[in-house]
């Protein structure tokens, strides 16, 4: 894949945050340091890896490319300093999606609207036309009220990428993002199965807080059984 000046950004952007995450805990730990360690290892991932479209081809590629910085900044961290807790991993992770810029950009998401729903379908069908492993294969369902959405992934770039990079083990860690993310949107996540943790497919399901898809689906799930990953 062919880096490009909004690649670097992302790079530069959430290496940043992560890092800041990262000295809240090890003060020692250089941010020249690792962001030198960590371009090196993202340029040559990034190198090895397929395209997928550009970014207004594929809406899924910034999670493609932030996936990479992040296996960038653990891969350096373990060259400098030893292998990062996968429990630090996930705060890091989670730091970079609950940064101001995310949070001003998913506040003003109108998630539970006809119109963003509609566009959203468009966009999956249209990153979907574009065949590789890196890629994400997803379906989008609109429930009876705007007040619902499923989306089911049955291919997942990121497990490609981990798994190339042999970095399965924390990459539930990320997933976990989606519900920060979620929050972010106004909106809840109801997630039992991920292709992350080994299922065949990704299935989400969000409700909006109050509404009666979020008071059915509490009703139905009583019993405190559905896991969530």
């Amino acid at each position: 894949m062919r880096i490009g000046i909004i690649d670097r950004v992302i790079f530069s952007v959430l290496t940043s945050t992560c890092v800041r995450e990262l000295q809240e805990e090890h003060p020692e730990w250089k941010e020249k340091h690792i962001r030198k360690t960590a371009n090196k290892r993202f340029v040559k991932m990034m190198r090895d890896t397929p395209d997928i479209g550009s970014y207004s081809q594929n809406h899924l590629k910034i999670c493609l490319v932030g996936g990479a910085v992040w296996f960038s900044i653990y891969e350096a961290v373990e060259e400098l300093y030893g292998k990062m807790p996968t429990e630090l991993y996930g705060r890091m992770c989670n730091a970079a999606m609950s940064m101001p810029l995310m949070k001003r950009k998913y506040a003003r998401t109108p998630f539970f609207t006809a119109k963003y729903q509609d566009n959203y379908i468009k966009k999956a069908e249209k990153s979907g036309r574009i065949k590789s492993e890196y890629n994400w294969s997803m379906v989008v369902e609109k429930c009876e009220t705007p007040d619902a959405l499923k989306v089911r992934f049955t291919q997942c770039g990121l497990c490609a990428l981990a798994k190339r990079t042999g970095h399965k083990d924390i990459l539930t860690a990320m997933c976990l993002t989606d519900y920060t993310v979620a929050d972010q949107m106004g909106a809840v996540l109801h997630r039992d199965k991920t292709l992350a943790s080994g299922d065949p497919v990704c299935e989400y399901l969000y409700t909006r807080p109050g509404s009666d898809p979020e008071k059915r689906w509490q009703q139905e799930h009583q019993d405190g059984s559905f896991l969530k990953k």
